[in-house]
């Protein structure tokens, strides 16, 4: 069942695409557009940025289904003009699938340039993504799965 979790994270991971640029012409993202599979979500799945490094939380609390997962990527890419990401690992953890991408922003104010390579975590049940946490520090994403960086 795990190989086949990653093939389902590789159906939603967003990857090749400029998120802010998705997330500003449609409410929800446009499975022609981003390749994600919206259809592999449960419908009360949840969604959360997690920024443990940082000062605070992006976005405290967890959304659910859809259109919390929309709304919570419009509140992270408030600040970015673009933010390109792609994928580049992909990493069975039983029920639960890590992806490693790699992320080419640039900041609305001062067109700031900014790299970074963040990791996520999607839980999976009965081949449905239930949850994702989305970590700015793929290291703590490998922890929370109990995996070393």
């Amino acid at each position: 069942m795990s190989q086949e979790n990653v093939e389902i994270v590789k159906r939603v991971q967003a990857s090749g695409v400029d998120l802010a640029e998705v997330f500003r012409a449609s409410t929800l993202p446009d499975p022609a557009a981003t390749g994600i599979d919206l259809t592999a979500f449960d419908p009360n799945f949840e969604t959360e940025f997690i920024a443990r490094r940082s000062a605070g939380a992006v976005r405290p609390g967890v959304s659910h289904g859809l259109q919390g997962f929309a709304e919570a990527w419009r509140d992270w890419l408030e600040p970015w003009e673009s933010y390109y990401i792609e994928a580049e690992e992909f990493i069975d953890a039983g029920d639960e699938v890590v992806s490693l991408t790699r992320v080419r922003a640039k900041t609305t104010r001062d067109a700031v340039a900014v790299e970074h390579r963040p990791g996520a975590v999607w839980s999976l049940r009965d081949g449905r993504i239930i949850r994702v946490q989305f970590y700015l520090h793929r290291e703590e994403a490998l922890e929370a799965v109990g995996l070393r960086a």
